[in-house]
C-alpha cells in the first residue's frame, strides 16, 4: 500500500470518532498531568524538609499510577466495543488483521503523543499553583521559584509508555482472536436478556453485609484499625457483584410478578432497566465506589483541618509538658530546679506537676480486666484508665473534690462514656461526678477509649497501682511502676525561641535522668519525653495540610473518572436506545410516553450509585470515627456536619453532570439524532 497510509488512516479515524477519542484524551492528559505534578511535588526541595509530606505525596503517586492503568483500561474496553463494526468491516474488505494492528499501533502513537503534550503541558503551567497551595495548607512559606521536574517527567513518559503499550497489545490480541462476523455484530452482542446470577446476587449481599457488620460492630480504634482494609475490600467486591447480578435478578423477579409487571408503565420501565443494568452495571458499581471514595476523603480531611485549633489546645494547653516515668517522685522537684538553673534567660511560669496512673485494661461491660497474656495486650486492651488523686486535681484546677471511698469524678475524652459504676482490680467505683475538662491536657490521641478518672486520695490511687503493678508482673513486663508524672509550664519569647528551648529542656532533663538512674541498681523504669507547644503545633498542621491536599487532588481525579465514566455511559446507551426509541413509538406508544418512559428509566440508573454511596457512607460513619480518633479528632459532630456538607455539594456537581451528559444522550435518540447515529 502507499506509503503513509496507515499513518492516515489512523488520523482519519482519531477524527471521525472525536467524539469518544477527545474525552478519553483529555482524561488520559488529565491524568498524566496530576501525575506529573504529584511528582513534581514530592520531589520538590521546599518540601524534602517535611518527611511526613513526603511520604503522603508518594502515596498519592502510587494511587494515581494505579487509578491511570484502570480507568485508562475501562475506556479502552468502551471505544472497542463502539468500533468492532468498523474493525470488522476493514477484514470484509480485505484488510489483514495485521495491517489492523499497524492502524492500532498508529492511533496509540497518537493518543500517546498527545497525552504527553497535553499532559505536560497543563501540569507544567499548574505545577507552581499546586505547590504554593501545598505550601500553604501545610504552614511552609519557603515555596521555590518556577522549575521543570525532568525525573517527574521521566516517569510520566515511563508509565504511559507502558499503559499505551499495553492497550495496544490487548487490542492486537482481540481482533486476532476474533472473526469479521462477530466484529460485525458486536455493536449487538449483548441483545439477549440477560440471565440472573443468583450465586453472585447472594454473595454481593452477604460481602457488602459483612463489611457493614463490621463497621458497626468495631468498638475501639484498634480494632477500626486492624479490620480497614479487609471492610473496605468486602464492601467494594459485594457492591461490584450486587450492580452486576443483584439488580438483574431483583429485577427478574419483579418481571415474574405478572400483576405488577403487566402494566404499560412498569413493563416498560423493568424491561429498560433490565437492558442497562445489563449494559452499564460495572459502570455504575465504578461510579459508586469513586463517589464513596470522593465523600470519605473530602469529608474526614476537612473535618481535621476545621478542628485543628481544638486539637491543639487539648493536646498542648501550656507551652511545655516534660513528661517522666520512674520510680520515685522526688525527683521531678530536682527537674525543675535544674530547668530553671538553665533557663538562659526564659521566664518559667503558670508551672504544675501532677502524678497520674496510666492503666490499659480491655472492656466487658461494666468491668476492667487485664490480658492473660501479653499477646493478647494489644489486641485486647480498648480502654486506657488515667487515674489522679483529688489532691492533685485540686492542686492543678484549684477545684476541690469531695469524694467519698469508691467515689470517682470522670471526664470522658471519647465515647461510649465511662459507666457510672465500674469495676477494676477487683475493686468496684461509682461516678460521683463528671469533670469539664481534662487536667492532663491530652488524651484525644489515644486510640483507646480514654478517661481521666480522679478518686479520693493518694492512698486510694496507690492501692490501684499496687493492684496495676501485680498484674503487669504477672505478664512478665518489665516496668517497676506505672506512676506518671507531667510538668506543665509556660515561658516567655517567641515561637522560634521557644522551639530553640525544647533543646536546653531535653538536655537538662536528660542529664538529672541520667544520674538518677546511675544511683539506682534498676533503672530500667526511667523514661522521659519532651512536648512543645509550637513543634506539635506546626507538625499537626504540617500532617492535616497535606492530607487535605491529597484528598483534594484525589478528588478532582476522581471526579474526572465519575463524569467520564457517565459520559460513556450516556452515549452508549443513547445508540443502544436509538433503535428501542422508534421501535417503541411504532408499537403504539406516543412520543411523549417513550421520552417519560426512558427519562425515568435514565434517572432511576444515574441516581443509583449515589444512593448506594450514600448508603456506604452511612454504615462507615461510626467506623470512621474510630479512625479519626486515631488522629485525634473525636468532635463526632463536627465530621456529620463535614459529611453532610460532603454529600450535599458532591450531589449538586452530580446533578450538574447529569444534565450536561443527558443533553448528549437526548440528541442521539431523538429523531434529529438520526444523522449522528450515522455518522
Amino acid at each position: 500500500m502507499r506509503k503513509g497510509f496507515y499513518m492516515k488512516l489512523a488520523a482519519q479515524n482519531l477524527s471521525k470518532n472525536s467524539k469518544f477519542y477527545i474525552p478519553y484524551l483529555i482524561a488520559s492528559s488529565m491524568t498524566a498531568a496530576m501525575f506529573y505534578i504529584m511528582n513534581f511535588l514530592e520531589n520538590n526541595p521546599a518540601i524534602l524538609s517535611h518527611p511526613n509530606q513526603k511520604y503522603i505525596l508518594g502515596l498519592g503517586r502510587i494511587i494515581i499510577g494505579i487509578f491511570a492503568v484502570i480507568i485508562m483500561l475501562y475506556i479502552n474496553s468502551f471505544l472497542m466495543k463502539r468500533r468492532q463494526k468498523e474493525i470488522g468491516l476493514y477484514n470484509v474488505l480485505g484488510m489483514e488483521k495485521r495491517h489492523i494492528a499497524r492502524i492500532f499501533g498508529w492511533e496509540t502513537v497518537y493518543s500517546y503523543l498527545i497525552t504527553m503534550a497535553c499532559g505536560f503541558g497543563g501540569g507544567i503551567l499548574l505545577s507552581k499553583l499546586f505547590l504554593l497551595l501545598l505550601c500553604k495548607l501545610i504552614g511552609d512559606r519557603n515555596a521555590l521559584s518556577f522549575y521543570v521536574d525532568f525525573q517527574g517527567m521521566t516517569l510520566t513518559l515511563a508509565l504511559f509508555a507502558g499503559i499505551f503499550l499495553f492497550l495496544l497489545l490487548l487490542n492486537s490480541f482481540k481482533v486476532h482472536l476474533s472473526h469479521p462476523v462477530e466484529l460485525l455484530r458486536g455493536g449487538n452482542v449483548g441483545e439477549k436478556e440477560p440471565k440472573a446470577n443468583w450465586f453472585l446476587a447472594i454473595l454481593g449481599l452477604v460481602l457488602t453485609g459483612i463489611g457493614y457488620y463490621i463497621a458497626q460492630t468495631v468498638s475501639n480504634p484498634i480494632a477500626a484499625l486492624k479490620y480497614f482494609f479487609v471492610a473496605v475490600i468486602l464492601v467494594i467486591i459485594g457492591t461490584y457483584f450486587l450492580f452486576i447480578a443483584g439488580t438483574v435478578a431483583l429485577l427478574k423477579l419483579l418481571k415474574k410478578n405478572k400483576r405488577f409487571y403487566y402494566k404499560t408503565n412498569h413493563f416498560t420501565a423493568v424491561s429498560g432497566l433490565l437492558y442497562r443494568m445489563k449494559q452499564n452495571a460495572a459502570g455504575l458499581a465504578s461510579i459508586c465506589v469513586l463517589a464513596t471514595m470522593v465523600i470519605v476523603m473530602i469529608s474526614s480531611t476537612v473535618s481535621l483541618n476545621a478542628n485543628v485549633n481544638d486539637i491543639i489546645s487539648q493536646e498542648y494547653p501550656h507551652d511545655f509538658c516534660v513528661t517522666l516515668q520512674m520510680p520515685q517522685k522526688s525527683t521531678m522537684p530536682v527537674i525543675q530546679k535544674s530547668l530553671k538553673e538553665n533557663a538562659d534567660g526564659h521566664t518559667i511560669r503558670n508551672e504544675h506537676v501532677i502524678r497520674y496512673l496510666s492503666v490499659s485494661a480491655a472492656s466487658a461491660g461494666n468491668q476492667f480486666n487485664m490480658p492473660s497474656n501479653m499477646d493478647q495486650f494489644f489486641s485486647s486492651c480498648d480502654t486506657s484508665l488515667e487515674f489522679i488523686s483529688a489532691e492533685d486535681y485540686a492542686a492543678v484546677t484549684n477545684r476541690a473534690l469531695a469524694l467519698k471511698d469508691g467515689e470517682t469524678a470522670v471526664y470522658d475524652f471519647s465515647k461510649p462514656a465511662l459507666p457510672d459504676t465500674f469495676s477494676i482490680f477487683g475493686e468496684t467505683y461509682r461516678r460521683a461526678a463528671t469533670l469539664e475538662c481534662s487536667p492532663l491536657g491530652k488524651g484525644g490521641s489515644s486510640i483507646m477509649n480514654t478517661h481521666i478518672v480522679v478518686v479520693k486520695d493518694n492512698q486510694t490511687l496507690d492501692k490501684i497501682q499496687q493492684a496495676f503493678q501485680k498484674a503487669l508482673k504477672a505478664l512478665d513486663e518489665p516496668r517497676i511502676t506505672a506512676y506518671s508524672y507531667s510538668y506543665f509550664f509556660d515561658t516567655n519569647g517567641t515561637d522560634t525561641e521557644k522551639m530553640a528551648f525544647t533543646k536546653a529542656i531535653e538536655k537538662s532533663v536528660g542529664t538529672v535522668i541520667q544520674s538518677v538512674a546511675n544511683d539506682e541498681t534498676n533503672s530500667h523504669g526511667y523514661s522521659y519525653s519532651v512536648a512543645n507547644r509550637q513543634s506539635g503545633e506546626k507538625d499537626f498542621r504540617e500532617m492535616y495540610g497535606g492530607l487535605l491536599f491529597l484528598g483534594l487532588f484525589l478528588s478532582i481525579l476522581f471526579l474526572m473518572a465519575t463524569v467520564l465514566i457517565i459520559y460513556y455511559k450516556q452515549i452508549s446507551e443513547g445508540y443502544d436506545d436509538a433503535e428501542r426509541f422508534q421501535i417503541m413509538q411504532k408499537v403504539g406508544m406516543s412520543q411523549t410516553e417513550v421520552k417519560k418512559s426512558i427519562h425515568s428509566q435514565v434517572l432511576i440508573v444515574f441516581f443509583l450509585p449515589l444512593i448506594v454511596a450514600v448508603l456506604h457512607m452511612l454504615a462507615a460513619f461510626k467506623y470512621m470515627t474510630l479512625l479519626l480518633r486515631c488522629m485525634y479528632l473525636t468532635n463526632v459532630p463536627l465530621f456529620a456536619l463535614c459529611t453532610v456538607c460532603t454529600v450535599a455539594v458532591f450531589a449538586l456537581v452530580y446533578i450538574l453532570v447529569y444534565l450536561l451528559t443527558t443533553r448528549t444522550y437526548y440528541k442521539i435518540v431523538s429523531p434529529q439524532g438520526s444523522s449522528l447515529r450515522k455518522q
